[in-house]
């Protein structure tokens, strides 16, 4: 109700200022500086004048606001554009970085292709992952058409990850060595002791079978142990000594083993054509 009555106050001095200014517009045409009524014309403009500027105070606000309303359409519109060019320059800056960490790991994989003296291996991709409570796996995207089979080791940029258990003509699935079905016959690198990595699905994988008088210290690392007709080759990294203990009972260590390989993130892989041999 106040707001009412203030616009309709508001709408009343508008006329009264309007009717009062048309008075005075139309004495000083008729009348001119010499007329009757000029004195009485300068003095309403006298008090129509800080009139004038209350109301052009009140008025403007709501003149603004339209402009503003007007000109809303227009403004989202650029939001709009710029947003839209703000996502493509972000997407084709994370595309610069994915192709760049591509080239990475081909770069690394190539490295170890050469230290390790793997000649007779092929490269692939991961194309889809198995990973779950009841199998770890990932599928690559060459077969037995590449001369890929079943047995033969898989080893990424980090090291060790699995050996091909399945194959078509053009994919391959791959086991990884953290599945609790597999086992990988290792060394610990300082005092080049031998045991048995057993997979532990998510957690590190337990490395059996070490002597127990074996020193065995956390980062110590960890290899493949290649033997004569062995399935992997020799000297491959597998990952590093993440926790030792001795059990109490038994006496023999328990030594955990975290894996060098980012399992969730594998992208490209080398295939060893030749099982057992470097």
């Amino acid at each position: 109700m106040a707001l009412s009555g203030r616009t309709r106050s508001t709408r009343g001095l508008v006329i009264l200022l309007v009717t009062a200014s048309l008075v005075t517009i139309t004495v000083d045409y008729k009348e001119g500086k010499s007329g009757p009524l000029s004195k009485l014309g300068d003095a309403a403009l006298t008090v129509i004048g800080p009139l004038q500027n209350a109301v052009t105070r009140v008025t403007r606000p709501i003149g603004s606001f339209f402009s503003g309303v007007v000109k809303v359409p227009s403004l989202q519109a650029q939001i709009h554009d710029l947003k839209s060019r703000l996502a493509q320059e972000q997407a084709k800056e994370l595309a610069g970085i994915s192709a760049q960490q591509q080239l990475a790991r081909v770069q690394k994989l190539l490295q170890i292709k050469k230290t390790l003296g793997l000649n007779r291996s092929t490269g692939a991709r991961v194309i889809s992952s198995g990973v779950s409570n009841f199998e770890w796996s990932v599928d690559i995207d060459k077969g037995s058409n590449e001369g890929i089979k079943p047995g033969m080791a898989v080893v990424a940029d980090g090291g060790l990850v699995g050996d091909v258990t399945d194959v078509s003509p053009f994919t391959s699935k791959v086991t990884l060595i953290v599945d609790p079905g597999m086992k990988v016959a290792a060394r610990l690198v300082t005092s080049q002791t031998t045991g048995m990595l057993v997979g532990q699905g998510n957690h590190d994988i337990r490395m059996d079978l070490v002597d127990a008088s074996t020193s065995v210290e956390v980062g110590e690392p960890v290899e493949t142990a290649g033997f004569p007709g062995g399935l992997y080759p020799n000297g491959i990294p597998i990952g590093q000594v993440s926790s030792v203990s001795t059990d109490p009972v038994s006496t023999q260590k328990q030594i955990a083993v975290r894996p060098a390989v980012d399992f969730s993130s594998l992208d490209y892989v080398l295939v060893v054509l030749s099982p057992g041999s470097r």
